[in-house]
């Protein structure tokens, strides 16, 4: 089978890759791409854990700003965050060095969606994020506003 170029088929040339590889035929390895590549992916597991932390606290934050709208929708998400930050972190041990820069980032783009999805004004949410890292992953945790 002839060599698939990068740009034209990613599978093919993914599966041609790996057996060159495989086979040591190192000196056919398209290096560059698969230095991009391997780069990419570790971008993506890092974008992939802030988006669940981003739907977590935009959540969570809406679950305590708008009491009268809490329901299982909301729960169900909640605890399907949960989940998915934990499997993700047992997958991507490293990813754990990043969590407050993480969180930090998606804090914002929560407050963000939060506002948009409830109409509520950005000056009612905390600038940073109330609860740290331990907490709010707590399966018991589930915020109020203070009275």
């Amino acid at each position: 089978m002839a060599n698939v170029a990068y740009d034209q088929d990613l599978y093919t040339w993914s599966l041609q890759q790996a057996a060159l590889l495989r086979e040591r035929k190192f000196d056919q390895v398209d290096w560059e791409h698969i230095i991009e590549e391997v780069e990419d992916m570790s971008k993506s597991e890092k974008r992939a854990l802030q988006s669940f932390l981003e739907t977590l606290l935009m959540h969570l934050l809406k679950w305590q700003y708008q009491p009268a709208y809490q329901g299982r929708s909301w729960k169900f998400t909640i605890i399907e965050q949960r989940q998915r930050i934990v499997g993700h972190l047992k997958e991507n041990p490293g990813l754990k060095s990043k969590l407050s820069a993480l969180i930090e980032s998606a804090y914002r783009y929560a407050v963000s969606g939060a506002v948009r999805e409830t109409g509520l004004a950005p000056e009612i949410f905390p600038e940073t994020c109330p609860w740290d890292y331990e907490q709010f992953m707590a399966d018991d945790f589930w915020p109020e506003l203070d009275s």
